[in-house]
């Protein structure tokens, strides 16, 4: 939601509020058995102002922080993941080349198979390295989960179609599937127009982390939830509702209280006055006394 579309809503909610307390101004001159059914009026046309107007907008708060963030120009980390269908390292180059890319980084292939047992699990294990020498670190588990990181710039296609070949002609394990994770530094300023490109690419995009992202995320955990904020419109509209029918009292008090504090303010300034004048006279016998 953009600025102006938040702007709009906000007037819009206003507006509710001073129909509701004119409404309520006019509750005088309507059946006092109609009263309850104004303030309930209030309190529901608070509750769906705030429902349509206010909670959309709060909703984009964590966003409003997000972005205030971006001004620092700190970097985002995109993570995603893609198929090995394709060629990898083109999708790498084509990456490198979107304006507010910082580098990608190659955060390992990921395959699943076929079952295999233990003793299948501790020979790929200690056979993986002999494989190919790019393998750098692994996760191998039994269920057909098998994790490899491999050398910066290294093929990743290659790696994978290394790994499945060996697999099955040394153990007949199928890789049913394989992924290619990747990590992307990107502007944080230009992280929403990266997330665009990926999305219109159908690339999967796993998380997004960094100071933006944090400072988004932050803000979620420590807001209420809309449905409190909705709540609390709702009492704002009875309140309003209940200000305009007990408005000409509410200022004939606010008068009264006003005219109270200036008499409180006149005595206390007469008291004060009267204290000062006792102080100097005090000190004048104590120094006519001293002489």
């Amino acid at each position: 939601m953009d600025i102006i579309t938040s702007i709009i809503y906000i007037v819009l909610f206003v507006v509710l509020l001073i129909f509701i307390f004119s409404m309520g101004l006019l509750t005088p001159m309507i059946d006092r058995k109609g009263f309850l059914s104004v303030v309930a009026t209030g309190f529901i046309v608070g509750l769906v102002g705030g429902g349509f107007f206010i909670a959309p907008v709060y909703n984009e708060l964590p966003y409003v922080v997000g972005s205030a963030q971006q001004i620092l120009g700190d970097s985002e980390a995109v993570y995603i993941e893609t198929s090995t269908y394709i060629n990898v390292t083109d999708l790498i180059k084509q990456i490198k080349e979107v304006d507010g890319v910082i580098s990608v980084e190659n955060e390992g292939i990921f395959l699943v198979t076929t079952n295999f047992s233990n003793e299948r699990k501790k020979i790929i294990e200690e056979k993986i390295p002999i494989v190919d020498e790019n393998f750098k670190s692994w996760y191998v588990d039994s269920a057909g989960v098998i994790n490899i990181n491999i050398t910066e710039g290294y093929d990743p296609n290659d790696a994978i179609k290394t790994l499945s070949d060996w697999l099955v002609y040394t153990a007949d394990i199928q890789t049913k599937y394989s992924l290619v994770k990747l990590k992307i530094n990107v502007e944080s300023n230009k992280v929403n127009d990266f997330l665009s490109y990926l999305e219109s690419k159908e690339i999967v995009i796993s998380s997004v982390e960094g100071p933006v992202q944090g400072a988004v995320n932050s803000t979620k955990n420590n807001m209420p939830d809309s449905i409190v904020i909705v709540f609390f419109m709702g009492i704002l509209g009875l309140m309003v509702t209940l200000f305009g029918i007990y408005f000409d009292e509410t200022i004939k008090f606010l008068k009264e209280l006003k005219e109270n504090l200036k008499i409180k303010i006149k005595e206390l300034k007469e008291k004060i006055k009267e204290w000062l004048e006792e102080l100097r006279e005090n000190l004048m016998e104590i120094i006519e006394k001293s002489k």
